[in-house]
């Protein structure tokens, strides 16, 4: 055997552990959510105005979903992370803030 084995020099990585789970095109849950709120123009309204709105959404919504994840596959979950955090962070603590003594 050589030192160094090419056998164990790669590691297969299926591509499907890597990939962010998208339906038709969209995130999966904004797909999801946009269906059922569709679903519920289409089916619980019993007017055909209601139908007409319900698919006209749910074509509509699902090709912006499916262009913003074309831009950005997790572009909700970054949305979101990004709406949490402060506009600006103060580079002094709070004076209430709890003393933890390191040593």
């Amino acid at each position: 055997m050589s030192p160094i084995d090419p056998l164990y020099q790669s590691i297969p990585l299926y591509r499907a552990l890597n990939r962010p789970l998208l339906l038709m095109g969209g995130e999966r849950h904004l797909s999801l959510i946009l269906l059922i709120v569709c679903g519920i123009f289409i089916f619980s309204l019993p007017h055909l105005w209601s139908a007409l709105l319900g698919v006209f959404l749910w074509i509509t919504g699902q090709i912006l979903i499916a262009e913003a994840a074309r831009y950005d596959p997790l572009l909700s979950r970054v949305t979101i992370r990004h709406l949490r955090f402060q506009k600006a962070y103060l580079a002094q603590t709070n004076p209430f803030a709890k003393h933890i003594n390191w040593l």
